[in-house]
């Protein structure tokens, strides 16, 4: 192949920088592994809205079974309503399927280790507040 007579278009160019099998290729010629876009909500689906902080989140699995289930849809429901405190109802709780007393139970622990503040009212749905843990040591 002569090279000085080989032309290229601007889609053979465009070519060399797309996905090839499992890779992408760089502009300097590397293989970087492909990116694959997360999925995103459809329009009028429901999404938690985020960012969770992660220092948060990682208190949340010592509350009990099912405390993770609790706590996205708290983040759920904080995005929902669009408010802090939020109201954790029933209808919120079903949809991943967790009982009103189970959530009362992990509410409970979730709030002596400083993640959330609830106010129960009888017979009424909790209010709950999501509030930033306190730092290990501040408390000194």
């Amino acid at each position: 192949m002569d090279l000085e007579t080989y032309t290229a278009g601007p889609d053979d160019v465009a070519a060399l920088f797309t996905v090839q099998g499992e890779r992408r290729i760089d502009a300097k010629g590397k293989a970087k592994p492909a990116s694959v876009p997360l999925p995103r909500h459809g329009h009028g689906e429901r999404f938690i809205r985020g960012p969770i902080p992660l220092a948060w989140f990682k208190l949340v699995p010592g509350c009990g079974r099912q405390a993770e289930a609790v706590a996205v849809l708290l983040w759920y429901a904080a995005g929902y309503q669009r408010r802090n405190p939020l109201k954790l109802s029933p209808t919120v709780l079903a949809e991943l399927s967790v009982h009103p007393k189970t959530a009362r139970r992990i509410l409970r622990k979730m709030a002596e280790r400083g993640l959330v503040r609830v106010e129960s009212r009888r017979g009424r749905s909790p209010m709950v507040t999501i509030v930033s843990p306190e730092p290990a040591g501040a408390s000194e």
